[in-house]
């Protein structure tokens, strides 16, 4: 018998080894996209994440201002006054006196207005000042509470029982320090998300 044929060869052909270099470079640039996808979820999701902290972190301060509402009138110290309450009629803004805050000695009442506001980036703004300060002369305390956002909406219940984004409401006659009894605040975010919180909010004059 004879042995193995002498023409026999071992290894690889030069198209062989071409079309596995190819093969090779496709499955490298699938396992690239694959790889770059979950990166990009990730991403998004600790992105997420930290928009809706921020979101459940405005919530809370909303809730802790609201609830420390005080019937108290605001003195800009060059002898205009404001209710204790009030909106802005020309577009959004909240402006009101708040309670619970630390007493200093600048500031013995523990008092603060606080106005809430959309800024020029589209984030809601949260801006306040001791009492006995003016907002003419200094620009307060201001922190940064939601980016991207499309409306925020303060409604407030009226004598009639339906919700007025005005207060004092059109047609009402309420005194300068008197409150909301129920506020619902309303953010819109980019991409029409949208969340709701109601307020109680103080029984005043």
């Amino acid at each position: 018998m004879r042995g193995g044929s002498a023409n026999s060869q071992s290894g690889f052909t030069l198209i062989e080894t071409v079309v596995s270099l190819m093969l090779l470079a496709v499955m490298s640039v699938l396992s690239y996209q694959a790889v770059d996808v979950v990166l990009g979820t990730n991403e998004r999701s600790r992105q997420d994440l930290a928009d809706e902290a921020m979101l459940q972190r405005a919530w809370q301060i909303i809730g802790r201002d609201i609830m420390h509402l005080r019937p108290r009138l605001f003195t800009d110290g060059f002898g205009d006054q404001e209710s204790a309450y009030i909106t802005d009629v020309s577009e959004f803004g909240v402006r009101f006196s708040r309670g619970g805050g630390p007493m200093v000695r600048t500031n013995p009442s523990g008092v603060r207005r606080v106005e809430y506001r959309i800024n020029d980036q589209r984030q809601l703004q949260r801006q306040s000042w001791a009492i006995t300060e003016s907002p003419r002369l200094s620009d307060g305390s201001t922190q940064v509470l939601v980016n991207n956002v499309e409306e925020v909406l303060f409604e407030h219940l009226t004598q009639d029982y339906f919700y007025s984004p005005d207060w004092p409401p059109i047609n009402e006659t309420h005194s300068p320090r008197s409150l909301p009894k129920m506020i619902r605040v309303t953010i819109v975010l980019d991409g029409d998300i949208e969340t709701s919180r109601l307020f109680p909010g103080v029984f005043s004059e």
